[in-house]
């Protein structure tokens, strides 16, 4: 049967230097159905006991906490109370021991555990100790489990980090952004460069842990020369690893009502893109690998191995906790409660606090994080994904015209230029694969 060729207008690239109007943020749309509120414990009751097909599997925890409100963020939940952190980690134990023994919980080991938010170093030293420790003693973590905490340099001291380290965490993901001081200060960060630069040497040179930061291109009033300055600084303080990321310019954000406002500027598509494509050939010439041929993530020695963000981006379960924390298992996906007087509430009675829970209509779901995966280490055989991809070829040829990728085959391989333009190119593929499906 042949089927009728897809409308590809909207997915061709422009003509020209720019192949889209602009990049899209890397937000994969899934077809999901909302399981309704009062239905939401029975579902979660009914998963968390199920022993479902083996599958790689992560533990994801919530800290929803900031000193500071930085102006790009919209992760931002609560400010910093020690109070309110001491309270939240008893709740988040609470939490972890109510599921911990369950058949879902113990069925399969645990590879990568990140802790997230919000700002994770914002927790006492003692409460980031009871929380690694309890997860080490109640949940099957691997072996070589990767323990990730994520953290910024306000406030993360030494009694904090040695509690880390002591309890078996084994990287660190430091939010840096940028080490040029006149830009953090208009992103309200609270330290300088030169500040910044000094934790993070002071955290490589204990070489307990894996030490990477990230990077983002596209802050208002970054040129070539300052990107430059940063990735030098990468390079030189001893890292493990480096993610370099495009600022998401999201609308409801202190920095986008200001972009919107045409109070500030912020680098074009082009000059983001000439940006990253600057961070590639700067990471190559300096001898660092792109870890699992990823579109953004690089590393300078063997400890570094990003286990939680590839795996996530592959697909693998997720167990989440803490309030605003999401995760994801067979199909269905679920956040917890936002509201941490909701979420303390929940806890005290007993049950998973959810704010919303949803479960796949599409029972071919997998195909969705295949490609999720093959995007992000720019080699999609499309072939895998619909038996119908041929159909792609005009689109295909179109894309590699316009320098996108290597070439036209159904195996999709993508450039440099291909890989900044990737989640563009992730969504015009998801809408068709799932059209083409749909006409089996």
């Amino acid at each position: 049967m042949k089927l009728p060729q897809p409308d590809f207008t909207p997915h061709f690239a422009l003509p020209g230097s720019q192949p889209f109007r602009d990049r899209r943020a890397m937000m994969p749309w899934r077809s999901a159905m909302p399981i309704p509120k009062e239905q939401q414990a029975t579902a979660w009751n009914a998963l968390v006991n199920t022993i479902t097909p083996p599958r790689k599997r992560l533990v994801y925890l919530h800290i929803p906490f900031c000193a500071t409100h930085c102006s790009f963020c919209g992760f931002y939940q609560n400010r910093y109370d020690e109070d309110h952190c001491t309270k939240y980690t008893d709740a988040l134990l609470r939490e972890i021991e109510m599921e911990a023994d369950s058949p879902w919980h113990q069925s399969a080991p645990i590879h990568a555990v990140y802790f997230g938010g919000g700002t994770p170093s914002a927790l006492a030293a003692k409460d980031l100790a009871r929380i690694i420790t309890t997860l080490r003693q109640r949940l099957p973590l691997a072996p070589d489990c990767e323990i990730t905490i994520e953290g910024r340099v306000l406030n993360f001291d030494d009694e904090r980090i040695d509690a880390c380290l002591d309890a078996g965490a084994n990287r660190f993901s430091i939010g840096i952004q940028t080490f040029n001081s006149e830009i953090r200060k208009r992103m309200a960060r609270t330290s300088d460069g030169p500040e910044a630069r000094r934790f993070m040497e002071g955290l490589c040179r204990r070489d307990r842990a894996a030490v990477v930061c990230d990077l983002l291109f596209g802050l208002p009033g970054q040129d070539t020369k300052s990107w430059a300055e940063d990735l030098a600084t990468v390079r030189d303080i001893g890292l493990d690893g480096v993610d370099l990321y495009a600022l998401n310019l999201l609308p409801n954000t202190t920095l986008g009502k200001a972009v919107e406002n045409k109070r500030i500027t912020v680098p074009t598509p082009a000059e983001r893109r000439d940006f990253y494509l600057q961070g590639w050939d700067f990471m190559n010439q300096n001898g660092w690998h792109s870890i699992s041929n990823s579109n953004s993530h690089w590393g300078r020695t063997t400890r570094e191995r990003n286990l939680y963000n590839l795996l996530i981006k592959r697909g693998a379960d997720c167990l989440a906790f803490g309030s605003g924390g999401g995760g994801s298992v067979n199909g269905h996906s679920w956040m917890v409660e936002r509201n941490l007087d909701s979420y303390f509430q929940g806890i005290e009675n007993g049950t998973k606090p959810l704010m919303m829970m949803t479960q796949s209509t599409d029972t071919q779901y997998q195909w969705r994080h295949d490609l999720q995966a093959g995007i992000e280490v720019g080699r999609v055989p499309l072939d895998t994904l619909t038996p119908h991809s041929e159909v792609l070829l005009p689109l295909l040829e179109q894309w590699h015209q316009s320098g996108l990728s290597f070439d036209t085959s159904t195996c999709l391989r993508l450039t440099n230029e291909g890989r900044f333009w990737a989640s563009n190119l992730l969504q015009s593929l998801q809408e068709l694969i799932l059209e083409l499906n749909a006409k089996q």
